[in-house]
């Protein structure tokens, strides 16, 4: 089916109405999902406040809403990013929020928000993603630069590829592969900072916890590319409500 979503959503909505009347008001479940969402939301905003270094992602998310217009239009690529912002960002109306959904096509992130700034060159663009993500699409900050893109790539370093690692630990008990370590075993990133600047953006590699606001502040007041590397635990992705792998791969595995 092929429409625009504001025309197919409501009237879906209403076919279901006429329909099912009787399915329309369903208080119990309602008042559940209220809920559910007022716990995620408080616990996520108490989580948020923490100045804990490297960042918690919520953290690093509360930081990003109160430096952004409400008008920005939020990218994100595959990981805590994703699942983050779908279900504990509080997305102003006049905001935007760009995802992959289920799809999880890692480097959707940093491609796609230059597609965003193109078609929407006065609005503030955030491509958050995470090391992997980043990795995947490392000539979007480039392109950024050749066109003039005044794209904000965040990057929620965790120094892993922390979905995968998360699922592998759940199912077999420990991680391969996923955590990035040196040969001496300890963590590593390539710093993405100095690659943007490398590449003719502006860079910053966040080193304490108020270092992220006054950094969004300034890449959002220069208008140019600018990459932000962001040290972040790497705690588990949220999963229920938005894009449950966990359900996902247990079915398989049970099988």
């Amino acid at each position: 089916m092929v429409a625009d979503a504001a025309i197919a959503v409501p009237a879906i909505a209403g076919a279901v109405r006429r329909r099912h009347p009787d399915r329309v008001s369903r208080p119990d479940l309602r008042e559940r999902i209220h809920k559910a969402r007022t716990e995620l939301f408080a616990a996520s905003a108490e989580r948020g406040r923490s100045d804990a270094f490297p960042l918690r992602p919520e953290r690093i998310l509360a930081d990003l809403r109160a430096a952004l217009p409400a008008d920005a239009v939020l990218v994100t690529d595959v990981g805590w990013n994703k699942n983050g912002v779908a279900q504990c960002y509080p997305l102003p109306a006049q905001g935007r929020f760009i995802t992959p959904g289920g799809a999880s096509t890692m480097g959707f992130g940093p491609a796609a928000a230059l597609g965003v700034q193109l078609a929407q060159p006065d609005r503030v663009v955030v491509a958050l993603v995470g090391d992997g993500g980043m990795s995947a699409q490392l000539p979007a900050v480039p392109m950024a630069v050749e066109r003039g893109l005044p794209v904000i790539f965040l990057v929620m370093n965790n120094r892993a590829h922390g979905t995968i690692s998360d699922l592998q630990s759940t199912y077999f008990g420990r991680s391969y592969g996923c955590d990035f370590v040196d040969p001496d075993g300890r963590p590593y990133s390539p710093d993405f900072a100095a690659y943007g600047r490398a590449c003719g953006a502006d860079g910053h590699l966040i080193a304490e916890p108020d270092e992220l606001g006054a950094a969004l502040r300034t890449a959002i007041q220069r208008r140019r590319p600018a990459v932000l590397d962001v040290p972040m635990v790497n705690e588990p992705v949220p999963t229920p409500g938005h894009w449950n792998i966990k359900d996902i791969y247990r079915g398989v595995f049970e099988r």
